[in-house]
């Protein structure tokens, strides 16, 4: 070959050499942008945690207070409810109670229209009588004597079984009636051998033995 072609060879070659290395050498900042993006990559992994992290804990604090909820609820709905079967038993409300001076008018007045004969000429006898209340129901009791001006059909009605304690009621809206009598002669037991009067107020009444 010519001097003049080995030369043209040689510098033919030499410029592909340099056109390779210019090639490869301008590669290079591509491969570097295309290593540069893990670090990115990991930047982003590193953060993204922290943003489930919150639900997370906030799903933590709705679950446990969805829990206590529904706990509430349920202890609410397993407790049993208060019956009558379980609240105590009531005891009468039972009072003895001062006797306005109306009250034993009252109580004469509807003795003496009850009785027969009809009786006027009665009043009380001082210290035997008895007045008091259970659950809104009045009661009372006495014995009565004759006054002057009593006839003969009312001496008669007062001897006797007449004289003993007589009882009366006075429920409301009703006025005082009649109510029971002491046995002639009367129990020793008083007032509680009747079982007309509640034996609460009856034992308030010391059972009606003055």
């Amino acid at each position: 070959m010519a001097p003049r072609n080995r030369s043209l060879s040689r510098a033919a070659a030499l410029g592909m050499t340099a056109a390779a290395v210019a090639l490869l050498t301008g590669c290079t900042p591509s491969t570097g942008t295309t290593h540069s993006s893990p670090p990115n990559t990991a930047e982003t992994a590193s953060s993204s945690p922290q943003t489930p992290t919150q639900p997370a804990n906030s799903a933590a604090s709705n679950g446990s207070g969805g829990s206590s909820t529904s706990g509430g609820s349920g202890s609410s709905a397993a407790s049993p409810r208060p019956t009558t079967a379980n609240a105590p038993a009531r005891t009468d409300a039972c009072r003895s109670l001062p006797v306005p001076a109306t009250v034993k008018a009252d109580v004469t007045a509807a003795y003496g229209t009850q009785a027969g004969p009809r009786l006027t000429h009665i009043t009380p006898v001082k210290g035997t009588f008895y007045y008091g209340s259970c659950d809104g129901t009045f009661y009372a009791g006495t014995r009565f004597q004759l006054t002057p001006g009593s006839t003969e059909a009312e001496q008669v009605a007062l001897q006797d079984d007449g004289s003993v304690m007589k009882y009366f009621i006075d429920r409301p809206g009703t006025g005082w009636t009649y109510l029971a009598s002491d046995p002639f002669p009367a129990s020793p037991e008083g007032c509680a051998a009747i079982p007309e009067i509640p034996a609460h107020l009856s034992a308030l009444w010391n059972d009606c033995r003055s």
